[in-house]
């Protein structure tokens, strides 16, 4: 690449830095004009003035290839996709084998729409991962989400890729297996969130080593998976946040829960959000049946935050109920994106 391919840079920088205010950061997120952040480091700094960020980024290893995922304003995302140097020789590798190569070449999509593709020029996906994290000023947190049966990268060589960002998620999606899961959570130990919304994920008493971890968030289950969580599953959960979506808890069950919670179950617990299907009415006084509990009032009424890209949940009206410690805790019903839910957070 020369200046002839980016006649911007043959600009004064006052003229450079007005042409580049002219590009929101999808613009500057396409093949181009990471290219461009790529030039030279004037090119990089250019780039990085502009002060544009980006909500996240995600490292996904898959069987063939690897992405750099980036959300923009929580539901624009913006895909490098890195491929190998050389085809697949169609052998299947062993599980914990494959090091994260250099890639040959690389893919961009906007919202799942390919918006061009280009040689690589010979930055390892560490490099990448480095440059999104400069250009965009992002801090040094990344999260990885698997979505493949078999984990096939080694997982060394993934820790190695990562060296210098913080994992703040790990995401178990799309086909992610169980044995994949287990491995990964064995070797990234310090994430801070927890995602799971996989088939391998059903039924709960199957990875119960895993609810028990001391994440800061946990968020299980979806429409689609037909999450079947019970009761001991949910008490198991060491989660300061939990979020469960899922149609099979019952009204009876959430009941039987608080009378728990009472009683001191779920110590580190502090929000706790229940979705269910947009048709689903809960049943407040099935809910509360046997609790001593008292209305808030309308000018307690309390703001908080769920999940940070669903928005704030705005309570109206709570419902508050003691544990024997002392603490109180709020219950809210409430509807997000259409969804009934049922939420719970802690006062401290």
């Amino acid at each position: 690449m020369s200046t002839a391919t980016f006649p911007l840079l043959l600009l004064p920088e006052n003229a450079q830095r007005k042409v580049l205010n002219g590009f929101d950061v999808i613009q500057l997120m396409d093949a181009s004009r990471i290219n461009f952040s790529l030039l030279s480091n004037n090119a990089k700094q250019l780039a990085k003035s502009l002060n544009l960020a980006i909500d996240k980024i995600f490292l996904c290893p898959d069987d063939d290839f690897i992405e750099i995922l980036s959300i923009l304003e929580y539901e624009i995302s913006v895909r490098l996709i890195f491929y190998p140097p050389e085809s697949s020789t169609g052998i299947q590798p062993v599980r914990g084998t494959v090091p994260i190569f250099v890639p040959s070449r690389v893919k961009v999509e906007k919202d799942l729409e390919e918006t061009g593709e280009y040689q690589n020029p010979g930055l390892s996906v560490s490099e990448w991962l480095e440059l999104f994290r400069e250009v965009f000023n992002h801090p040094p947190i990344l999260n990885i989400a698997w979505s493949k049966p078999d984990c096939l990268f080694n997982m060394k060589s993934i820790k190695d890729t990562v060296k210098g960002f913080n994992v703040d998620g790990l995401y178990f999606t799309l086909d992610c297996g169980m044995d994949c899961a287990q491995l990964v959570l064995k070797n990234f130990p310090e994430y801070k969130k927890l995602f799971i919304d996989s088939p391998a994920f059903r039924n709960p008493v199957e990875y119960q080593n895993i609810l028990i971890q001391n994440a800061d968030i946990l968020t299980i289950g979806s429409f689609d998976l037909d999450l079947k969580i019970s009761l001991d599953d949910i008490l198991l959960i060491n989660s300061e946040w939990i979020d469960i979506i899922s149609r099979h808890i019952t009204d009876k069950m959430i009941n039987r829960y608080l009378k728990h919670w009472i009683q001191g179950s779920n110590p580190r617990m502090e929000k706790m959000r229940i979705k269910f299907e947009p048709n689903r009415i809960l049943d407040e006084e099935v809910i509360l049946k046997g609790l001593k509990y008292r209305r808030t009032q309308p000018n307690r009424k309390r703001y908080f935050r769920m999940i940070e890209h669903e928005g704030v949940v705005t309570a109206e009206e709570g419902i508050d109920i003691r544990r024997k410690d002392g603490a109180e805790g709020t219950i809210v019903f409430e509807t997000l994106n259409g969804n009934s839910c049922f939420v719970f957070y802690v006062c401290n």
